[in-house]
């Protein structure tokens, strides 16, 4: 059970600076604390010829959400569901544990993790067009052309520059 602490009172002090001493009720004990430092005005917070205040997230996410590659799971059902595609026309490059890169038809792939032929979604290494082999997804160099995202976005809208 927590103990059950007093209004703090300023009656020590420590230096120059007055602490703060609070007493458990049922204990009788006594604690310092340091001093709580008054707020600064909006004045002194101002950054003039200094460099800029960084700002050190901890949060995964990264600062810039517009290069962002969409996912093999995106690519893969887009061209199974979207009837602009012909998903008979597209093979997945992938990586095997023990045969290296293979590729499967995209017709042929299983999505399901109780299949035995399951192949995980982190090995997908590029998704291809057999009809005339252009590469429309690739994880590494950072190409989508089914969603524009990735390295491929700026392909597209490089007449803007």
């Amino acid at each position: 059970m927590a103990p059950e602490l007093f209004p703090a009172s300023e009656d020590h002090t420590h230096g120059n600076e007055p602490t703060t001493s609070v007493q458990d009720q049922n204990h009788g004990l006594s604690t310092s604390l340091p001093p709580v430092s008054p707020q600064p005005d909006a004045e002194e917070c101002l950054v003039t010829d200094e460099e800029p205040f960084q700002s050190t997230s901890t949060s995964k996410r990264p600062a810039s959400a517009e290069n962002r590659l969409r996912p093999a799971a995106d690519v893969i059902n887009r061209l199974i569901w979207d009837t602009q595609f012909e998903s008979n026309n597209y093979l997945i490059g992938y990586e095997d544990r023990f045969n290296g890169r293979l590729e499967a038809n995209l017709s042929s792939w299983k999505k399901d993790l109780t299949d035995e032929e399951f192949i995980p979604q982190h090995r997908i290494l590029y998704i291809k067009r057999k009809s005339d082999d252009d590469i429309v997804w690739d994880k590494r160099r950072r190409i989508d052309k089914i969603f524009l995202s990735g390295n491929s976005a700026f392909d597209y809208l490089a007449f803007l520059a």
